[in-house]
């Protein structure tokens, strides 16, 4: 099945494997600190789930799909933690954002941003090597 695969198409299921280890820990760490937004983690998981359904479909428009979902993710969560950023910038601490932790929240927007980009990698190049068939006459 993967004998004849691109690197656009490994791109891609690089992609998607990102997109689950960040749909996990995205999970994880917001449930633990009470800043769960399900519209995040759904459209993570959609983005994970379409990546999936590109590696196994030939459908023409399929690869868009994963870009649309983590790019939607990952604008809802950097507009979600707009409100962390704000109060680390002018140091007010306790307010909202009680047990928000920084790093995890930037690991979490880059790995979201790196899914994103190899979704867009993936949709512009081919997903299969071409056949050429050598006549001799």
């Amino acid at each position: 099945m993967f004998k004849n695969k691109t690197v656009g198409f490994y791109i891609g299921a690089a992609g998607g494997l990102i997109g689950l280890v960040t749909t996990v820990i995205y999970l994880i760490y917001s449930l633990s600190v009470d800043l769960f937004a399900p519209e995040v983690f759904i459209f993570l998981l959609l983005g994970t789930l379409s990546e999936v359904l590109v590696l196994f479909v030939d459908w023409k428009f399929a690869p868009i799909l994963p870009v649309l979902f983590f790019s939607l993710a990952f604008g809802l969560h950097i507009n979600d933690r707009v409100l962390m950023f704000e109060e680390m910038i002018n140091q007010i601490y306790g307010m909202n954002e009680r047990g928000a932790i920084l790093w995890v929240v930037l690991v979490l927007l880059a790995l979201n941003l790196v899914s994103a980009i190899a979704s867009i990698i993936a949709s512009f190049s081919s997903r299969e090597r071409e056949q050429t068939v050598l006549r001799v006459e």
